[in-house]
């Protein structure tokens, strides 16, 4: 049986390629920066109703919900794709194909996988393929969203996962394990003054360039692989003026939760040491992603591998900061991938093969329906 569900499945979406990439190029070109998914979110709504996706619904934290067939159904999968993008300011998306590549900001990530999930419903319900399953297209992955999506929707159904999976990322990398993360804003003021006037006086400037050096001083384990980047940094006001207030911006990352505690627990040390009567700082957390806990392996990391020996490929299991996170704290298991391949993620240079497409879409519905 699977094998003639398979090739109907196979030939569908052979048969509807330039249908995927129509709906991949709509996709592109509806601007969506983290916050700012709503225009997208009425599309792909407006998409599913037309096609007949009874039930499909927008919930509190702006997540586009397809249930289907779970009507008292104790477990189930839940498969999701995020709306947002890096691109903040892009008010105009136009894609543009060069022999088999295709070059626009979020192509890849992550309107590919958008489209490919709108694609595969549409091909579920044409050929009447009556799986239990929670589909979705989540806001808030990227950057500060904080996996505010990916948290409603495993606060919505977590109990009744059978899995998670995040639709994203490259066709041919695995997520398996959640990197966790912390970021601050931490905001330094002093009294500041003249540059001639007051010399001598604390400087904004020279007192976070100090907790940067002394944060650059920390060592961190490669295995578990730990991190740290100060991402941004502005303050000042003149040339001729001592520095009263600067802010930078903190990302630290770990597999480990106790890494990246004990990372988070050196930089509070270097944070206090440098604070005085005359140098006030403060942090703000920005956001915070759980490592993984619990689940390691599980079947659904059989499924691929064994779906990908059939074609011939070797499958890589990687760690990686996605939508994936959320359920993988919470010991459900969960995985990520995409349907693409391609470069230039988060650049407004973004390319991805038009060619590894259509292999992406049959891997991703061979894994959805287990074929």
């Amino acid at each position: 049986m699977n094998d003639v569900l398979r090739k109907m499945v196979e030939d569908y979406i052979h048969n509807r390629m330039p249908e995927y990439i129509q709906t991949l190029y709509d996709v592109i070109t509806i601007p969506s920066p983290t916050g700012e998914e709503g225009e997208k979110a009425r599309w792909i709504l407006d998409q599913l109703k037309a096609m007949g996706a009874e039930g499909a619904c927008q919930d509190e934290a702006g997540n586009v919900i397809f249930p289907y067939c779970i009507e008292g159904v104790e477990k189930f999968p839940l498969y999701t794709a995020h709306m947002d993008t890096v691109f903040a300011g892009v008010e105009k998306i136009m894609p543009e194909i060069d022999g088999h590549t295709l070059k626009a900001p979020s192509c890849g990530d992550n309107s590919s996988d958008v489209a490919a999930l709108l694609f595969l419903i549409r091909m579920m319900l044409t050929l009447k393929l009556r799986t239990p399953a929670v589909f979705a297209f989540n806001v808030g992955e990227e950057g500060l969203g904080n996996l505010k999506g990916s948290r409603a929707l495993t606060d919505a159904f977590g109990d009744r996962l059978s899995y998670f999976m995040a639709v994203d990322g490259n066709s041919d990398r695995f997520v398996n394990l959640a990197v966790g993360s912390r970021r601050y804003a931490v905001h330094v003021v002093t009294p500041g003054g003249h540059s001639y006037a007051a010399f001598g006086a604390a400087n904004a400037i020279s007192e976070a360039a100090g907790i940067i050096r002394d944060f650059y001083d920390l060592q961190v384990p490669e295995d578990p692989k730990t991190t740290y980047n100060v991402g941004t940094i502005q303050g000042g006001t003149t040339i001729n003026s001592i520095a009263a207030e600067v802010e930078f911006t903190v990302d630290m990352r770990s597999v480990s939760h106790t890494e990246l505690e004990k990372l988070d627990a050196a930089f509070q040390v270097i944070l206090q040491a440098h604070q005085r009567a005359d140098v006030k700082i403060e942090t703000l957390l920005l956001g915070e992603r759980p490592c993984s806990e619990g689940v390691q392996h599980h079947e659904i990391h059989d499924r691929i591998t064994a779906i990908r020996k059939r074609a011939g490929l070797q499958t890589t299991f990687s760690a990686s900061s996605t939508d994936a996170n959320i359920p993988l704290s919470r010991n459900i298991p969960a995985i990520a991938f995409g349907v693409s391949r391609g470069k230039g993620a988060h650049t407004l240079q973004e390319e991805l093969d038009m060619t590894s497409l259509e292999p992406g879409l049959k891997q991703l519905a061979a894994f959805i329906w287990n074929l």
